[in-house]
């Protein structure tokens, strides 16, 4: 196969909405209705849509991912959003966008390590 056939991104027609992590980040995602159930060997065609404004995301990318690089954490009612497929743009119901805060939070931060050692400008003030 030629490396260009390997960069054309999957087409997403329809499928449902949730919150997924990848590689470390909270995103809103489309999952494809021709992703068959999740499993640690299956691969998942999915939109991901970054956040625009205040409840409104829109279509950044579409790709392939592998399971370990992605977890459904919450499936979202169709209730909650509106989609214009059109240009790409989800509205989102403001009750999630509590919840995505939360998740996004929620997420293992790296801190600076404690060397305990002055800085060269504090210790010439001394």
């Amino acid at each position: 196969m030629s490396s260009s056939y390997m960069n054309i991104p999957p087409v997403v027609k329809g499928g449902y909405f949730a919150f997924a992590r990848i590689k470390g980040g909270v995103f809103l995602v489309q999952v494809s209705l021709d992703t068959p159930t999740p499993s640690a060997l299956t691969t998942m065609d999915v939109k991901i849509f970054r956040h625009e404004f205040i409840t409104i995301f829109r279509h950044s990318e579409t790709k392939t991912l592998h399971p370990a690089d992605i977890t459904i954490i919450e499936p979202i009612d169709e209730f909650h959003t509106r989609y214009e497929e059109e240009n790409g743009t989800v509205f989102l119901a403001r009750e999630l966008m509590s919840r995505l805060q939360k998740m996004s939070d929620s997420r293992p931060r790296a801190r600076p390590p404690r060397t305990g050692r002055y800085s060269v400008y504090s210790a010439r003030q001394r």
